[in-house]
């Protein structure tokens, strides 16, 4: 049995992956574990630390957003242990000016978010454009997205956003072409900043390939679990060990 290991984003916890890996479901053992490192290679160490725990030489993974960027960075780490790769709405770290800008937005939000406290961020978060594409799932869907986030402790966002942020992880965009695996870059169509940097994911790592999700911004797997589902389903079936 191939084991299949989900990464969750920031502020979220490894039971969002549920309605997603219930719909690919298989003969597959699935993982999706609770993130608690504050920096890339804490993060890295804790995934593989995962697995070695649980005796799993090789996994497929699958990483959103935050969680993207530590599988793409699993990957270069440890690329012995990577069966194969997909990441949506992720990109290998900011760049310049970008980078400099994002790195006092984050810790201006992590100083916030000890201040004002867990209510305050749920709310702030919610409200990001980023974001706007799951009100489609309706107001049901989005109070369990708010519970989850509120489940949250604030020293860990604010150390997560300090440590392991878009603005605090260095770029690695020039080590990209070092991942052998087969990678599937997944990026809405409504989401045009991560889709540009999907594209550029794909142009970089050798063995990628692009799914452009139709109506579904950045948390694709969250607004369209159906069509990610689809997508992830067949790019396992291309390549698991035969049986």
């Amino acid at each position: 049995m191939e084991t299949v290991t989900c990464l969750h984003g920031f502020s979220q916890f490894g039971e969002s992956w549920e309605e997603v890996t219930s719909l690919v479901g298989g003969d597959r053992r699935w993982l999706a574990p609770d993130l608690e490192a504050h920096t890339p290679a804490g993060a890295v160490a804790e995934v593989v630390g995962l697995w070695d725990g649980l005796g799993i030489a090789t996994s497929h993974l699958v990483g959103y957003s935050q969680g993207g960027r530590v599988a793409l960075l699993t990957a270069l780490a440890h690329p012995e242990r990577v069966r194969s790769l997909v990441v949506i709405g992720a990109h290998a770290g900011l760049e310049g000016e970008e980078r400099r800008r994002r790195r006092a937005e984050d810790l201006a939000l992590a100083d916030r978010i000890e201040r004002e406290g867990i209510d305050w961020f749920a709310a702030y978060w919610a409200s990001r454009p980023l974001f706007v594409g799951l009100a489609r799932r309706g107001p049901a869907f989005l109070a369990r997205l708010d519970a989850m986030r509120r489940r949250n402790r604030p020293a860990h966002l604010a150390a997560c956003l300090r440590g392991l942020g878009a603005g605090a992880t260095p770029p690695f965009w020039d080590r990209l072409g070092e991942i052998r695996c087969p990678t599937l870059v997944v990026a809405g169509a409504e989401d045009g900043r991560y889709l540009a940097f999907a594209q550029r994911l794909c142009e970089a790592i050798p063995a990628a390939g692009l799914a452009v999700v139709p109506r579904a911004g950045h948390a694709v797997h969250l607004e369209r679990p159906e069509a990610f589902a689809a997508l992830l389903a067949e790019h396992l079936a291309a390549h698991c060990r035969p049986a």
